[in-house]
Parts: C-alpha cells; sequence; structure tokens
C-alpha cells in the first residue's frame, strides 16, 4: 500500500504544502489520463446497442451506475492495476453518457431553442469542472496520505448519486417510443413536455411530423454500420468525426489537464500555479460558456465554429509570443501569455465547446443518430486519449512552441467550417435533411460543400 501511495505521488510535500511528482509517478498518471480516456471511447462506441434497445432514459440510468462502480474500484484502490481497471470502467460509463446525453435533450427540445437546451450540455460540464478545481484545491491544500486522493475521488459518489435520483423524473424520448410503437405514450409525453393538452393543433401537427418521419425510415429498414457510409450519411459522419477530432486538437484538455505544469513553465510559483490559477480557469471556463449559448441561436452554429477557430489560432500564437519574450526580454511579459489563455478560454467555452455537441447530435436522422452520435463520440475521446499522452512528450521536446501546433489546428478547423459545414440553426429534421441529401450545383459555399466528404 505504502508503495502504491509513493507511485501516487503523494509521498512527500515541500515547504508551501505540495506534493513532489517523481519521473515514475508522472509517467504512471498519464497512463491514468490515458485509460480513462480510452475507456471512454469505447463506451462511446458501444453506446449505440443500449440506445437502441432499453432507450435513451435507461441508458443514462445504466451508465450512471457503473460509472459508481468504477469510482468504488478506484478509491478503494491497493495497486496501481486495480486503479486502471476503475479508470477504465468510469471512463466507459462517460463514453456513454457523452454520446446518450446531447442526443436526449435534442430529441426532446422544441427546434426553436434545440441549441441552446443542447449547449446546457456543456454548460453542466464546465460547472462540475470548476466546482471540482475548488474542491480539489482545499483537498490539496487541507489532506494529506492516501486521504487527499481517495477522498477527491469518492466524491464523485455525490454528483452521480444525484443523477441517478434525478433521471427517474424525466420521460422517455419521444422519438425512441415511436421507434418502439408506443404511440400513445410518445403522444403524452410529448404533450407534457410542451405545456399543452394532447389535443392541440401544435402537439398533433409535430406528433404527425414525428410518426411520418419514423414511417418513412421504418419503409426502408434499419439503420445499419454500413448505411453510415451511404451518400447523405457519410458526409453527416464524416462532419461529425471531424469536429470532434479538431475539438480536442484546440489544445482545451491540455490547459485543463496540466494547466498547473503549463504555468508552472511560464515562472509562476507552485501555489499560484496548483491552486489560483487553476481555479480561475475553471471559473472563467464556466462563465464563458453562456455567451454561447444565446449566439448558438442567434448567429447559428457555423459562424461561431468559424470565427472560434480563428480566435482561438491567434490567441495560442499571443501565448507563443508573450511566453517567447518572457523568457528573453522580461519574466514579467509571461502575463501577457497567461490573458492569452484566458482569452482563448473563453473563445472555446463560448464556440467550440458547446457547438461540436450541439451539431453532432442534430444532424443524424432519428434513424442512424444512435450509431452517428456514438462514432462522433468516439472519435473526441480517442484523440483525446491520444493528446493527452503525447503532448507532454512534446512540451518537454519543444517547450511553448507547442502553441504554435495548437495554432495552425486553430485555422485548419475555420477553413474546415468554411468549406464543408452548413448551417443548421432553426432547420427542422426535413431542413436538416436537404443539407445533407443531393448535391445541388447551385447552393450556396458551406451547403454545397458539404456533400464532398
Amino acid at each position: 500500500m505504502q508503495q502504491f501511495d509513493i507511485i501516487m505521488g503523494i509521498s512527500s510535500r515541500d515547504s508551501n504544502g505540495f506534493y513532489h511528482e517523481t519521473e515514475q509517478s508522472a509517467d504512471i498518471k498519464g497512463w491514468i489520463t490515458f485509460t480513462f480516456l480510452i475507456g471512454a471511447a469505447f463506451g462511446a462506441a458501444i453506446v449505440s446497442f443500449p440506445l437502441e434497445k432499453i432507450g435513451r432514459k435507461r441508458t443514462i440510468q445504466f451508465s450512471a451506475s457503473l460509472f459508481m462502480v468504477g469510482v468504488a474500484l478506484q478509491t478503494g484502490a491497493g495497486s496501481v492495476g486495480s486503479y486502471y481497471a476503475g479508470r477504465v470502467v468510469a471512463g466507459i460509463a462517460i463514453g456513454m453518457l457523452s454520446a446518450t446525453v446531447p442526443l436526449y435533450i435534442a430529441e426532446t427540445s422544441p427546434t426553436e431553442i434545440r441549441g441552446r437546451l443542447t449547449s446546457v450540455y456543456q454548460l453542466m460540464i464546465t460547472i462540475g469542472i470548476f466546482l471540482a478545481s475548488c474542491v480539489n484545491s482545499l483537498i490539496l491544500v487541507y489532506m494529506s496520505g492516501d486521504v487527499q486522493w481517495r477522498l477527491a475521488v469518492g466524491l464523485q459518489f455525490v454528483p452521480c448519486a444525484i443523477l441517478i435520483g434525478m433521471v427517474f423524473i424525466l420521460p422517455f424520448s419521444p422519438r425512441w417510443l415511436l421507434l418502439k410503437k408506443r404511440n400513445d405514450e410518445a403522444l403524452t409525453v410529448l404533450a407534457r413536455m410542451r405545456e399543452v393538452p394532447k389535443d392541440s393543433a401544435d402537439i398533433k401537427s409535430e406528433f404527425s411530423i414525428l410518426s411520418n418521419q419514423i414511417e418513412e425510415e421504418e419503409a426502408i429498414g434499419s439503420a445499419s454500420w454500413s448505411e453510415l457510409l451511404e451518400k447523405g450519411t457519410r458526409n453527416r459522419v464524416g462532419i461529425a468525426c471531424t469536429l470532434q477530432f479538431f475539438q480536442q486538437w484546440t489544445g482545451i484538455n491540455i490547459i485543463l489537464y496540466f494547466g498547473s505544469f503549463l504555468f508552472e513553465q511560464m515562472g509562476f510559483p507552485s501555489a499560484q500555479s496548483s491552486v489560483v490559477f487553476v481555479i480561475v480557469n475553471s471559473f472563467i471556463n464556466f462563465v464563458a460558456t453562456f455567451p454561447g449559448m444565446w449566439l448558438i441561436e442567434k448567429i447559428g452554429r457555423r459562424s461561431l465554429l468559424l470565427y472560434g477557430g480563428v480566435l482561438m489560432a491567434i490567441s495560442h500564437f499571443l501565448i507563443t509570443l508573450f511566453v517567447g519574450l518572457s523568457f528573453h526580454v522580461d519574466t514579467g511579459l509571461a502575463w501577457g501569455g497567461v490573458v492569452f489563455i484566458f482569452v482563448f478560454i473563453i473563445t472555446f467555452s463560448s464556440t467550440w465547446g458547446p457547438v461540436v455537441w450541439v451539431y453532432q447530435s442534430e444532424i443524424f436522422t432519428p434513424r442512424t443518430s444512435a450509431r452517428g452520435t456514438s462514432l462522433g463520440s468516439v472519435s473526441n475521446w480517442t484523440w483525446n486519449a491520444v493528446i493527452s499522452k503525447i503532448i507532454p512528450l512534446i512540451l518537454v521536446k519543444i517547450d511553448f512552441y507547442t502553441y504554435l501546433i495548437f495554432g495552425g489546428f486553430g485555422l485548419a478547423m475555420a477553413l474546415f467550417t468554411y468549406i464543408f459545414v452548413p448551417e443548421t440553426k432553426g432547420k427542422d429534421a426535413e431542413g436538416i435533411n436537404a443539407l445533407f441529401g443531393e448535391e445541388q450545383p447551385n447552393s450556396k459555399l458551406g451547403e454545397s460543400s458539404s456533400a464532398m466528404l
């Protein structure tokens, strides 16, 4: 047990009360991050099966329960191997939830506020990151020994238990109910969610549209994995997976995962880097999500992705400039790097953070949504795992110039959006299908180009 605690990096404190990390523990922690993210990629890959069989609601309940098992394995771990096992199990659960929750929100939301409600998913993530940063900072300062990391891990039981309890009061997705021929229940749920009588004209119209759409899709046959390669669907899969790829190469998770290390590289004290900057980072990440929730229905998905890519690229280039100048001219210029890290976080949280999940959740047909969103989420978690493992090694080799890589990807994602990503704001299912259908020679750039993937 003592050797395990040493590997976890909790064997000694410095004069300021913070632990030193050995080369061995640094490598182990890298694998701990990697195993969780690979588990998440696997969870996202298999989630289409429970989504179709037991529905969105029960998949959320099952995934949350599985996450609690993973937390229990980690909290009670007595060796690195058992801790890895807990990380993988918890990762699988999070991967499943990452694909299920946005889909559930999109399928239960009115078209006119679908994007705004789906972006609440990202808002809740940022709230969780902020609260976790605050709690972990308190634990870091006031706790010691194995209690420190076990308490930090074990506290995850609390939000998970709340989630399981609250999901019981949520209805099933009307789309899923219709797919299962539970039409009366679907009509009741739809009326309940819209807070109008079942016999109202609006509910009858929406129910009729949903029913007809599903009947038409069922007449063609049930969706298969090979169908995702067909024209009109493969472009949606390509866009979803590519957007998730680019979201990870913005550099956001490197800053969130290894933020304290990055700030220490800039020359700031360990205490300031590990506590103050980390909490400020997560708070800005939370607050900046609100503008995105408003802008997503105001100016649309495409514009946010386009401008967000450009602004994040500029932020990374300026981070590189200020940190470089601080090394060669004046150490005080490192504050310029800090400022533009915050600018980057504001930009990400109001653009690529929420918009990618919103876009992915609404571009697929109900028949292909389970498998399509699953593949998109696999792309997200896989690249998250790859980046979290290789970027720390790159940071050691080229130091702050790593930000130039992220800046280059910012420009690439803006270009990809301009050429391939059509606007879906305010469009119903038929309108979205039209965007990704037959290529129209006279269509506007961005709408017709999406069929090129």
